[in-house]
C-alpha cells in the first residue's frame, strides 16, 4: 500500500513537473507589458539553456517591421558580439525629430567562445532600449531563434491564438497598453472667511498733529485757570 502510494505520488509530481518545465523554459521578455508610444524602453529578453550537454551560442531575435520601433540601441555582453541589422520601410515613421526611413529588424547576439555561452542549468539576458514604441497595434511579437554548440537550432516564432492550446515554442510577445492620462493639478481656491472681516482704523498724520495742538492748548488753559484760581484765593486771604 505504501509503495503504491509513494508511486503515485512520484507519478504527480512528474506530471506538475513535466508541465512546468517547459514554460520556465521559454524565452521570454521583462517587462511583458509597456505602454503605447513609450520612448526610451527597456526590453529584455531572457534565454534560457534547455539542453543537458549543449551551450547556447548564439540569440537573434527579429525586430517586427509591421509596426516598426523609430530607433533601436542594443546591449553590449561580456563574451559576446552583437550584430544590427536594418531595413528599408516603405512607410516612413513620423517622429518630432523628423521622419525615420530605416528601422531595426534584427538584432543578433553571438558567443565570442563556447565558453562565454549559456551553460546548462543557466540562463542569459539581452536587452534593446526601444526609442519609440509604436501607438498603432496592441502587442508586439519578437520572434527569436536559439542556437546551440551541438549544432541544435530552437526556433521560437510559434503564435498563440486566444482560447487555442499553448504553444510548444511560442514568441515572446510585448503586450503595448494606452498611456496612462496625466495627473491634473487641481487649483485650491483660498477658503471664505465665516467671521466679519475686521476693520482697519486709519489715522492720518494731520489728525494726529491737530490733536496734539489740541491737547496742548487744552493744557495751557488749564494752567491759567490754575493760575487765575490762586490769585484769587490770596487776594481774599489778604482782604481777611
Amino acid at each position: 500500500m505504501v509503495r503504491r502510494v509513494a508511486a503515485a505520488s512520484a507519478l504527480v509530481v512528474g506530471l506538475i513537473l513535466g508541465g512546468a518545465i517547459p514554460a520556465w523554459a521559454h524565452v521570454t521578455l521583462s517587462p511583458t507589458s509597456a505602454e503605447k508610444g513609450g520612448s526610451d524602453v527597456e526590453i529584455a529578453f531572457r534565454v534560457p539553456n534547455e539542453e543537458d550537454a549543449a551551450i547556447t551560442t548564439k540569440i537573434d531575435v527579429a525586430i517586427p517591421t509591421d509596426h516598426p520601433l523609430a530607433s533601436v540601441l542594443a546591449q553590449t555582453v561580456p563574451g559576446w558580439t552583437v550584430n544590427v541589422q536594418t531595413t528599408h520601410l516603405t512607410k516612413p515613421i513620423h517622429t518630432d525629430d523628423g521622419d525615420v526611413n530605416d528601422a531595426v529588424s534584427e538584432v543578433s547576439w553571438t558567443a565570442v567562445t563556447p565558453a562565454d555561452g549559456i551553460k546548462p542549468e543557466e540562463f542569459g539576458k539581452f536587452e534593446i532600449i526601444a526609442g519609440q514604441l509604436p501607438t498603432d497595434t496592441n502587442e508586439l511579437t519578437f520572434k527569436a531563434i536559439q542556437t546551440y554548440s551541438n549544432g541544435d537550432v530552437v526556433r521560437w516564432i510559434e503564435t498563440e491564438t486566444p482560447g487555442g492550446p499553448e504553444a510548444d515554442h511560442p514568441a515572446p510577445v510585448l503586450q503595448l497598453t494606452a498611456p496612462s492620462s496625466p495627473a491634473v493639478s487641481a487649483t485650491t481656491e483660498p477658503a471664505a472667511s465665516s467671521s466679519p472681516a475686521a476693520t482697519v482704523s486709519v489715522v492720518k498724520k494731520s489728525d494726529v498733529d491737530s490733536a496734539r495742538t489740541i491737547g496742548i492748548i487744552a493744557i495751557i488753559v488749564g494752567a491759567l485757570g490754575l493760575a487765575a484760581g490762586g490769585a484769587a484765593l490770596a487776594s481774599r486771604r489778604r482782604q481777611a
